[in-house]
């Protein structure tokens, strides 16, 4: 039979803050009380069961919840009820584990199958509970953590100027060339910052950046530790990805785009290290406010990268329209895997699928 069931919050056993919350469920059943202690996963925003056990069970002695002797049997669900894990807890005097079957479980507590059956995450009861114990100590628990300032300011900013996806749909619909999808997207580099960051929102893009003995339209600076350098070479979209003869080769203005990069990258990596520096050098000035090559700084404008550190180089070429996306695909992949370094191609179509604004 079972006798309590309720949201417990508890210690950290630390700095006596309460910061941890679990639910417990007493049964009187054949091996007399058995206390049944559920982790509720991300509701949970202290210590787990697991390490807060022996902070668990004082205060539900000490608060007189529960009245000696009592069996402690430490729960966790999971999706499918019947893969639920059961340990018998034995404090002597430290705490001790032993794994309990369910079937034991529901012999000590007196065949209760609906109780184990019951999801602590569905049970409106017990969810109500927990959330009133969470948000009387923090109002906006769940909340994404304020960012900076100058971080919100920048990025109101960001979303003041953006060209919408909608904008670049109409131009590749309408099969406009090379000039005009770059004149349009030169007004606004935030998005390749949002096709191609990562971490999202830490970029600096820009354009006609200076690369070997001539320029890449579109290049994107990003990462975290090591520095992410992506060259975007971009055509028009006014011709098809594939050709229709049965070779099934890329158009010859995708071929060229990308052997102009394969060519300008040959150079730089006969002095990788050079560049390097040098792209390191143009980002910091970036990062300052210098004005270089169009440069357009994300919310996050100064990246986590370390100069000292290797640099990861990706190349793109977007053009073209999809006519057969089953074939394009194993033709770019095939692609990408046979030069070096590696090549990416992406139609107009594929590419627009990327962003996320409308």
């Amino acid at each position: 039979m079972k006798t309590l069931d309720l949201v417990h919050q508890f210690n950290d056993g630390r700095t006596h803050i309460s910061r941890g919350i679990c639910r417990v469920r007493c049964f009187i059943g054949p091996a007399g009380t058995v206390v049944l202690l559920t982790d509720l996963g991300d509701k949970n925003d202290g210590q787990s069961v697991t390490n807060a056990i022996e902070v668990i069970i004082k205060s539900l002695l000490d608060q007189g919840y529960i009245i000696p002797p009592a069996t402690f049997i430490e729960h966790y669900e999971r999706n499918d009820w019947a893969s639920d894990s059961f340990d018998k807890i034995t404090l002597s005097p430290s705490a001790k584990w032993e794994t309990l079957t369910r079937g034991r479980v529901l012999e000590m507590i007196g065949d209760e199958e609906l109780e184990l059956a019951d999801r602590s995450a569905t049970n409106t009861r017990i969810a109500s509970q927990a959330d009133k114990l969470l948000f009387r100590r923090d109002p906006f628990v769940g909340s994404r953590y304020p960012e900076s300032n100058e971080v919100t300011k920048r990025r109101l900013e960001i979303i003041e100027s953006m060209i919408s996806k909608a904008s670049v749909e109409a131009l590749v619909q309408s099969g406009s060339g090379e000039q005009e999808l770059q004149r349009l997207l030169k007004t606004d580099l935030s998005i390749f910052g949002e096709a191609y960051a990562k971490p999202d929102d830490e970029y600096i893009c820009f354009s006609e950046f200076p690369l070997a003995d001539g320029a890449i339209d579109f290049v994107v600076f990003t990462g975290r530790s090591r520095m992410d350098i992506i060259l975007i070479e971009v055509k028009g979209a006014e011709f098809n990805l594939l050709n229709a003869n049965h070779y099934k080769a890329f158009n010859h203005k995708i071929a060229e785009a990308a052997g102009q990069i394969s060519r300008r990258l040959g150079i730089i990596f006969r002095d990788l290290s050079f560049f390097r520096k040098e792209a390191h050098a143009i980002r910091q000035r970036a990062e300052s406010g210098k004005r270089l090559y169009n440069s357009f700084l994300g919310p996050h404008s100064k990246l986590g990268v370390d100069p000292e550190k290797d640099i990861n180089i990706r190349c793109v070429v977007i053009g073209g329209r999809t006519q057969n996306d089953l074939e394009e695909s194993t033709t770019r992949q095939d692609y990408e895997a046979h030069t070096t370094p590696p090549v990416r191609v992406e139609s107009w179509d594929t590419w627009l699928r990327r962003l996320q604004r409308t």
